[in-house]
């Protein structure tokens, strides 16, 4: 037993030896996907090259095939970010197949987070730097790194992976798609959930207690983030969106209705059950039975640019199975010649297919941000939001001091029929000024913003290690 403490003893100083100064590195297994974390990810990194050139980032990846000229390859056309190569490498990492959620079935979210601890020993292993960010949400990757490695670290939340609002549902036995029915309808499954859930929220807090520095994404996260972590310095860092891009398209949406009569309804966001497609569906059936009794000359048209932000095949086929159940669902309906499916659509074609729609409908409860939410305000569309989490606190809001509406928001099938009606009983003009109203406010979410805030939380770790 002796022999066993004093060799840990050993090893835990040989890595502490071996952190290497003047280095910072970001665990970010997926640094190669190309989603809206990846942005993240790039962009910080494009401002601390410039705000700290002297430091050397180095990037945990477990993208084993892809070069480092690959992936700064895919940097640059993705999201039209430039790094500077020569104080960048990547440390790739082999035991990435261990976090991934199809290994398993049940107690996924335990299972994820201790296999994450894991892939952050094989990084620890690999290379120990002075600072060490966590950017994708591996919540034991901070104690790793700080016990073990001596690291300072620092954590940006996309999401947390516990929240109040999943230990309420349990605790209130409502079934939903993280909560079966089979489990809501137990007494007793429902109290073996409800320790589960207690018990990991402790030991996540814990590792969240190892943070120097914290940021969130929204006001939405920072809420779960400071109950669950009980921390008050959190802040938050709103994720860099392209506003200039979507802000540069030119809207037809409007020549579309006047001329040939059609109410153009545009939906963004991966094929997955809390995007709550479903309801976008009814609602559509809603608006089109309404327009045939009052502008029988209108009809609705409902694209659904599913998962184009997404190339890996393994989601593909995901996207696409969902896909036919809600093909299937359309039919019941009688609305499946009303809805266009794009799929995994280049950047191009989404940014064309938003030039020409007038509404931008968002069902998600409870999204912790919404960058679709940001980009349908921004390309010009009217936003109909869902009426929580992070459109509710932080996006889909008017300018300080004026009551000029920058979209609408929804909670049910009924709301969003009547934001709807709303919309199309408006005026060109009225809607014209919402338009331009939202495209005002959505200043505060491009990448200039996000490197003044990054810069200001991440400079305390910086400052306190020089």
């Amino acid at each position: 037993m002796l022999y066993m403490i004093l060799l840990l003893l050993v090893i835990l100083a040989l890595l502490r030896l071996r952190r290497k100064s003047g280095t910072i590195g970001f665990f970010h297994p997926y640094c190669n996907a190309g989603g809206g974390g990846e942005r993240v990810l790039w962009c910080a990194i494009r401002t601390m090259q410039k705000k700290w050139p002297n430091y050397h980032y180095v990037v945990f990846s477990g993208d084993r095939d892809a070069s480092k000229e690959e992936i700064l390859m895919k940097a640059r056309q993705r999201f039209g970010i430039e790094l500077e190569p020569n104080n960048i490498d990547f440390v790739k990492l082999r035991l990435r197949r261990l976090v991934e959620a199809d290994l398993y079935p049940r107690f996924t979210m335990i299972c994820q987070t201790l296999a994450g601890g894991i892939l952050a020993l094989e990084a620890l292993w690999k290379f120990n730097p002075e600072i060490m960010i966590d950017s994708m949400g591996y919540p034991l990757s901070l104690p790793t790194f700080k016990l073990l490695g001596g690291s300072r670290v620092a954590a940006y939340v996309h999401y947390p992976t516990i929240s109040v609002d999943m230990i309420d549902l349990v605790e209130r036995r409502e079934a939903t798609y993280n909560n079966k029915d089979i489990i809501a309808q137990s007494n007793i499954l429902s109290i073996l959930k409800l320790h589960y859930y207690r018990a990991f929220a402790f030991i996540y807090r814990l590792a969240g207690k190892c943070a120097d520095a914290v940021m969130v994404n929204g006001s939405w996260t920072l809420n779960h983030i400071s109950s669950i972590w009980r921390r008050s310095d959190a802040s938050v860092v709103f994720p860099p969106c392209d506003v200039s891009t979507f802000l540069a398209i030119q809207q037809t949406a409007e020549d579309s209705l006047e001329s040939s009569k059609i109410v153009k309804l545009i939906s963004i966001g991966q094929i997955r059950p809390e995007k709550d497609h479903k309801l976008q569906l009814q609602v559509l059936h809603d608006i089109i039975k309404w327009l045939q009794e009052k502008r029988p000359d209108t009809r609705a048209q409902l694209t659904i640019a599913g998962g184009c932000r997404n190339a890996e095949d393994k989601q593909r086929v995901q996207q696409l199975q969902a896909r036919l159940y809600s093909i299937d669902y359309a039919s019941e309906l009688g609305i499946a010649d009303n809805v266009k499916w794009s799929l995994n659509v280049p950047y191009e074609e989404l940014l064309a297919e938003f030039s020409d729609s007038l509404i931008s409908i968002h069902t998600m409860w409870n999204e912790h941000f919404g960058i679709s939410v940001v980009e349908g305000m921004a390309a010009g569309a009217i936003m109909l939001a869902h009426d929580s989490g992070g459109p509710q606190m932080d996006i889909v809001l008017s300018e300080k001091g004026s009551k000029q509406s920058v979209g609408y928001l929804a909670a049910n099938r009924e709301e969003y029929v009547h934001a709807i009606r709303n919309i199309l009983g408006h005026t060109r003009q009225e809607r014209d000024r919402i338009r331009a109203a939202a495209r005002k406010a959505v200043g505060r979410f491009s990448e200039e913003q996000f490197d003044k805030k990054w810069t200001e939380a991440i400079r305390k770790v910086i400052d306190r290690t020089a």
